[in-house]
Parts: C-alpha cells; sequence; structure tokens
C-alpha cells in the first residue's frame, strides 16, 4: 500500500502568511493543554451540590442535637432548681415575716423609748422626793462618833443622854425619842465602834447640841476622843464630803467667813461683804484659788 501524499511545508507557511496578512494578528498555535474538558464542569458542579447537601445536614443534625440536648438539660436543671425555688419561696416568707416583725417592733421600741424617757423623769423626781423626807426624817436627829463599843449598856437611850449632859455641859438631859447603835456588824477588836444615831425631841434642842458640840471641841469620852454631827443621809453626806478641800483652803483665808449648809451649799462670806454661793465643790475650788487667796494674800494686805 502506497502512503498519503504529505503536503509541502512550503505550502503550510505559504497559508499561514496569509492568513496573517488578512487578519493583520499572529495566533499561536492551539496547545493540549487549553483544551476544555466538558466533564471538568460536571464534576465541579456535582461537588458544589455535594457540599451544600453536606452543610444542610450539618446544620439539621446540629439543630437536632441542640433541641435534644437542651431538653434533656433543662429538665434536669428544672429538677435541680425545683427544690431550691421551693427553699427560697419559704426563705421569702421568712424574710417578709421578720421585715413584718422588725416593723412591728421598730414600732413597739418608739413607744418604749418615750416611756422609758417619761418613767426616767418620773424616778429622777421620786428620788428627789424620796432623799428630801428621808432627809427631813433625820433633821431632829444628831450622829455620835468614838464612844466605844459596850459602854452603853442595856438602856442606850438614857445612856445617851447623859453623855450629851456631861460632855456639853447642859443644865438637864435632853429629851430623846431613841438612840441606839448604826445598824452594821459589831465591829471586832481593834476595829472602830459604830456612831450612835440619837433623836431629839425638840428641834431647838438638837440645834443647840450641835453648836456646843462645835465650840466645845475636842470632846473627851474615857479619854477617847468624840465628835457630835448632824445625821445626814449618804448622798448628801457624800455631796458635803466633796466640799471638805475647799473648807480646808477657806480655813487658811483670814477675814472669810464660810458656812456648809443643808443639803450641800457652801456660802463664801468675802471681806468686802460680797456672798457666794455654790453647789459644785470643783466651781468653788476654782473660785477660791482664783479670787479669795489672791484677794488676802501677804501681798494684798
Amino acid at each position: 500500500m502506497s502512503a498519503p501524499p504529505r503536503k509541502s511545508s512550503v505550502g503550510m507557511e505559504t497559508r499561514h502568511k496569509s492568513e496573517t496578512a488578512k487578519t493583520g494578528r499572529i495566533h499561536p498555535a492551539a496547545s493540549p493543554e487549553h483544551v476544555p474538558d466538558p466533564g471538568s464542569d460536571a464534576n465541579e458542579r456535582l461537588l458544589c451540590r455535594m457540599e451544600v447537601m453536606m452543610q444542610s445536614m450539618r446544620s439539621d443534625i446540629v439543630t437536632e442535637f441542640e433541641q435534644i440536648v437542651s431538653g434533656v438539660v433543662k429538665r434536669e436543671i428544672a429538677a435541680a432548681l425545683r427544690p431550691l425555688e421551693t427553699s427560697l419561696s419559704a426563705q421569702s416568707e421568712t424574710i417578709n415575716s421578720l421585715e413584718d416583725t422588725a416593723t412591728d417592733h421598730g414600732g413597739q421600741l418608739t413607744s418604749l423609748q418615750a416611756t422609758v424617757a417619761l418613767l426616767t423623769e418620773q424616778v429622777g423626781s421620786l428620788s428627789k422626793k424620796c432623799e428630801d423626807l428621808e432627809g427631813r426624817s433625820r433633821q431632829n436627829n444628831v450622829r455620835i462618833v468614838g464612844v466605844p463599843e459596850g459602854v452603853e449598856g442595856a438602856r442606850p437611850t438614857d445612856f445617851v443622854a447623859t453623855l450629851l449632859r456631861d460632855l456639853l455641859g447642859l443644865n438637864d438631859k435632853p429629851v430623846l425619842d431613841r438612840a441606839h447603835r448604826t445598824l452594821r456588824p459589831k465591829p471586832k477588836d481593834g476595829e472602830p465602834p459604830r456612831p450612835f444615831i440619837a433623836r431629839v425631841n425638840l428641834f431647838q434642842q438638837r440645834n443647840e447640841i450641835l453648836r456646843r458640840a462645835g465650840a466645845s471641841a475636842p470632846l473627851l469620852y474615857q479619854g477617847k476622843r468624840v465628835s457630835v454631827f448632824p445625821d445626814f443621809t449618804a448622798v448628801v453626806s457624800k455631796k458635803r464630803s466633796a466640799f471638805a478641800t475647799v473648807k480646808k483652803s477657806l480655813h487658811s483665808c483670814p477675814g472669810v467667813k464660810f458656812g456648809l449648809f443643808y443639803p450641800a451649799v457652801l456660802r463664801v462670806t468675802l471681806p468686802g461683804g460680797q456672798t457666794h454661793r455654790f453647789e459644785d465643790p470643783e466651781i468653788a475650788a476654782d473660785f477660791v484659788t482664783k479670787h479669795v487667796k489672791t484677794m488676802v494674800s501677804p501681798d494684798s494686805i
């Protein structure tokens, strides 16, 4: 078999040149790599559809899983929270009850505070009245300190009347309603004796006894020093004793007269006749230091 006739290369070149001359452009020769493959486009579209289907299935699976998990979790959470809700409800009721009780107690406390303030004022007033009444009930009393224990015998009232007459130089024995030792345990050996409390029948005679006791000091009985004082209550005695330091300072001020009046009022009379009254011992001490002592100091005389 004879081979087919081959076209001449000259002829092919001549044709290529002629086509170039017609179009004015040179077209490159077609390469096998740039030839479009109809099967590749179909594969790409198939892959795209599969990817979309997988995404849809994934979304559905996730949604369904979330719904299942969410339902289970919600039921478990609800079961776990149910006791807490019951407890919170009970605690809420308790708190409301406590709030109501606190409000009620607040109102009661306000009322009680007003009542306590009123009662405190009344008690203070009654205490002052009781103190005044007790002091008045002792106005006729005298206190005798320093008499040895046991010398009074079985008749203390008669003994004290005789003692006052002899110590003070009275013409007659004073009339005493009663006389007794203070109501405390009998002292042991070496301890000071208990004072006598004597109630004088007449107030004027009581004052005379106190006046003579002050003028006749010191008083001695069986070699022991005896003192006679007014019989004050414990409260009044404490108030009067607070002026002891001031009275001691005034004793060293010549020309100054002073006296401690009932219940505990210090009256100071200066050399010029000015009179000052003090119920507070600290104010009295300050006055004596700043005014009285400078007034009667040696430099001012």
